[in-house]
């Protein structure tokens, strides 16, 4: 398997790119977009014992992304559950304030480490995984998946919440079949024949 020969490191795209907006309090504009750094974060995150009553009871909302780069797929390998050891899309669960085409953007530019240009949406999906990284609850996401184009001549810098990279040809099945589906409809997208 192809994989990064580096150590891989957190990096993240900082140019400004057109963002969605929002209406806020009072009907003054807000535009928010995580590169320009205007996503209201606190750098807190939900108490964990809250955040695993939420998983055991609820989905999560979440974004994945199919980064395509001349009929090849970026997967990459996931450090923790829920897919621990698997070959996955980069996403991951959108921010309160954030559109889906950003919490796209953001989570995949994080992940590894590209320049990206979005696409379209694929399509939304369920997921549902036997485990989670916040105890014993299984793991239930709904996914809006995008296709998002790396420039050619960029190599990825996967993130450390993964552990290395392939690039996986779209006419190849994965075995996975949400996996399999998402690359179906890229290659339907792309007009890539399944030769």
């Amino acid at each position: 398997m192809d994989s990064a020969t580096t150590t891989p490191s957190p990096t993240r795209s900082l140019a400004p790119v057109p963002s969605a907006s929002t209406e806020g309090p009072g009907s003054e504009r807000i535009t928010l977009d995580w590169r320009l750094g205007n996503v209201p974060v606190t750098g807190e995150w939900i108490p964990a014992e809250s955040y695993r009553d939420i998983v055991e009871w609820m989905p999560l909302v979440c974004v994945d992304t199919l980064v395509v780069r001349g009929g090849f797929a970026l997967l990459t390998r996931r450090r923790q559950e829920p897919q621990a050891g698997s070959l996955w899309l980069q996403g991951g669960r959108m921010r309160k304030g954030e559109t889906l085409e950003s919490a796209a953007l953001r989570t995949a530019e994080q992940e590894c480490g590209l320049r990206l240009t979005l696409s379209v949406p694929l399509g939304t999906f369920s997921t549902v995984f036997d485990a989670s990284a916040h105890g014993g609850a299984t793991t239930h996401t709904v996914n809006t998946t995008f296709l998002a184009h790396a420039r050619s001549d960029d190599d990825p810098r996967i993130d450390t919440a993964h552990e290395d990279f392939i690039w996986w040809s779209l006419r190849r099945a994965t075995g996975n079949a949400y996996l399999d589906q998402v690359f179906k409809l890229a290659r339907t997208h792309l007009k890539i024949g399944e030769s």
